[in-house]
């Protein structure tokens, strides 16, 4: 697993080995005129890739995708704007094929990430980020679709967390705590 974290950390950093080119067409239709691959462990297997699209005659970055614990199926994919920035990433935390974690990028800053904590393929797990700091974290802990369950932070620290026992949806007055 160790080799697995240094695998995300040369990938998300940049790759050293030589990439090749492919015409494998981007996920979800999308018409892309190449990937570059990078086999990170020198094992002959790819373990990330770039996809591209042709736009105005420059090739345009619009995803990659890593294989983080070299067991060739994807693991996490970063989608790209037209400008370059990353609008979307998509995470497998558990290596079963499904997404797990999802961020949500605006103007290349994290501003939401959705968790699904019991991987049964619905988020129950919302943190919200200004200026890439963690400012809230809503929850259902029970799954019954609602949230539940709230923090408040400021300067990295936990302002207050509060629950709804009641079931109406908002946090119970009696049930917030102030934690300074």
């Amino acid at each position: 697993m160790k080799y697995a974290y240094l695998a995300l950390a040369l990938a998300v950093s940049g790759c050293s080995s030589t990439p090749t080119k492919s015409d494998a067409p981007a996920k979800g239709g999308d018409a892309a005129d190449g990937s570059s691959r990078y086999d990170l462990n020198n094992d002959g297997v790819p373990d990330v890739w770039k996809f591209f699209r042709s736009v105005e005659g420059k090739d345009v970055l619009l995803r990659k995708e890593y294989d983080v614990n070299f067991d060739g199926k994807v693991d996490i994919w970063r989608y790209y704007g037209l400008a370059g920035a990353v609008e979307r990433d998509e995470m497998d935390m558990d290596f079963d094929g499904k997404v797990d974690v999802t961020g949500f990028y605006e103007n290349g800053k994290l501003v939401r990430k959705e968790v699904d904590i019991d991987f049964d393929q619905k988020p129950d797990l919302f943190k919200y980020y200004e200026d890439g700091a963690l400012v809230r974290i809503e929850s259902d802990t029970d799954n019954d679709g609602r949230i539940d369950y709230w923090e408040h932070y400021a300067d990295g620290k936990l302002l207050r967390r509060g629950s709804d026992e009641d079931g109406d949806g908002e946090p119970d007055p009696d049930r917030w705590q102030e934690t300074r």
